[in-house]
């Protein structure tokens, strides 16, 4: 099989499943996808929102410590070794220094840096970052530095920092500065990564508890379904078999109860004509009767034969096909082709049923397709039994027919199916499957 058509195969499988859920099966199914969108999201926007909050608390922990510094109203305003510089150098140094914090920082509004536990870096002047001027226009913020600005080049070795700028007011409440406030990244990322583990944990814990609920749905529908299917497959057996007995029934009677009896009657006509001279006016009437029932006879063999196609079980499919075929060929002139590589026979009434199909893509060929040649091939595949006719005429033109719908409908009640499409170099690809026994080697 081609990977176009195995594609069409699995496209058709999927739209034939998806139908057969039904409604509460589609909404299970509508119902995990979405729980998993859901939980897709909320597993960032938590993690996302705890990063935020840690920032935030700790932004408002060191701010609150640098408003008991400005209450003490200190200011370094003398430079390192000033009396003023040392009491503000004191404070910071007891309060903010330690721990994850590297650097402090106090940058006056024009860049200069005003203080830093680094004494080297007071009075040096630096282009002022966007966090720093929201600081000095009175905005609490933070912001997650790569320290490859001028301004951190003793902190490059670090890696990434933490920056808080906190603005800082005199005792009036005008702002004469901005604190920035350095610390060490890893261990925000330490339990960015815990909260991040807890986050994800609890929340597959319950998308693993409602997929389950949505699965348990899944498969009790399916279960459902399946059980109606097999009674199903079991009523539309029984009714093709009893079809078939009938048929059976029929053809017998019609041969032995008609067409004996219709034997016996030419050959009664033919010797009352035998003891009657040549231009005996009884004689030219029995010869009229004699063509009547040699037409009925013709007539009563037809129907005989086209009944009789449907008895694959009596010729095997191989041989019934065959025998279809041939009477095709008489019957239309068509070139037809048949070939068949089938080690297992379907059961019986799968068999009738694909021949069937066969009938019914041959009736369709002879009536609308204007094809001059017909090949037919039969092969085994993945424990199922597939027909392919092709033709070389018009193509699919117009709407499916009853007798497709009819074919179609058989075939999937025995776990079967059909599939019509145009042929590319132009024509019709009539393709059925019936499935081999469960036992089959």
């Amino acid at each position: 099989m081609s990977s176009r058509s195995w594609r069409r195969r699995v496209v058709h499988s999927v739209r034939a499943d998806w139908s057969e859920v039904g409604s509460l099966g589609r909404l299970a199914f509508a119902g995990i996808v979405l729980s998993l969108v859901v939980t897709i999201v909320l597993g960032f926007s938590i993690q996302n929102a705890t990063r935020r909050h840690l920032l935030a608390a700790r932004g408002q922990i060191l701010a609150n410590v640098i408003e008991e510094i400005e209450a003490q109203h200190l200011r370094p305003s003398s430079g390192p070794g000033g009396s003023s510089y040392e009491a503000f150098d004191q404070e910071v140094r007891l309060r903010l220094i330690g721990g994850e914090t590297l650097r402090v920082k106090l940058w006056a509004p024009d860049g200069t840096i005003l203080y830093s536990d680094d004494s080297g870096l007071v009075g040096s002047v630096f282009k002022l970052s966007p966090p720093a001027l929201s600081a000095l226009r009175g905005e609490q913020t933070y912001n997650i530095s790569d320290t490859s600005d001028p301004a951190h080049a003793d902190e490059s070795s670090v890696g990434s920092l933490i920056e808080f700028y906190i603005p800082y007011h005199d005792s009036t409440g005008r702002i004469i500065g901005a604190f920035e406030v350095e610390q060490r990244i890893d261990t925000l990322q330490k339990t960015l990564q815990r909260v991040g583990v807890n986050v994800w944990l609890t929340i597959g814990s319950g998308l693993l508890l409602l997929g389950g609920f949505m699965l348990a749905l899944l498969l009790a529908r399916a279960r459902a379904f399946n059980r109606r299917r097999r009674q199903v497959e079991s009523l539309v057996g029984e009714i093709l078999k009893a079809q078939e007995n009938e048929r059976r029934r029929i053809v017998g009677a019609l041969h032995d109860d008609i067409g004996q009896p219709l034997y016996r009657l030419l050959y009664g006509l033919e010797g009352g004509k035998s003891r009657l001279p040549a231009d005996s006016p009884i004689r030219s009437e029995l010869d009229r009767l004699e063509g009547i029932v040699r037409d009925i006879d013709a007539t009563l063999r037809t129907e005989l034969r086209v009944l009789h196609r449907g008895l694959a079980e009596d010729l095997g499919l191989e041989a019934a096909l065959a025998q279809l075929l041939d009477a095709t060929r008489q019957e239309t002139g068509l070139s037809i082709d048949l070939s068949v590589n089938v080690t297992n026979e379907p059961d019986p009434i799968p068999r009738s049923a694909l021949l069937r199909a066969a009938q019914e893509a041959l009736t369709n060929i002879r009536k609308h397709s204007g094809a001059g040649s017909v090949s037919v091939g039969v092969w085994e595949e993945n424990r199922e039994v597939i027909m392919e006719i092709s033709d070389d005429g018009f193509g699919v033109k117009g709407p499916r027919g009853l007798g497709l719908t009819t074919t179609r409908e058989r075939l999937e009640s025995i776990g079967g199916g059909v599939e019509v499409r145009p042929r590319r170099e132009g024509g019709t690809v009539f393709r059925a499957w019936v499935p081999l026994p469960e036992s089959g080697a």
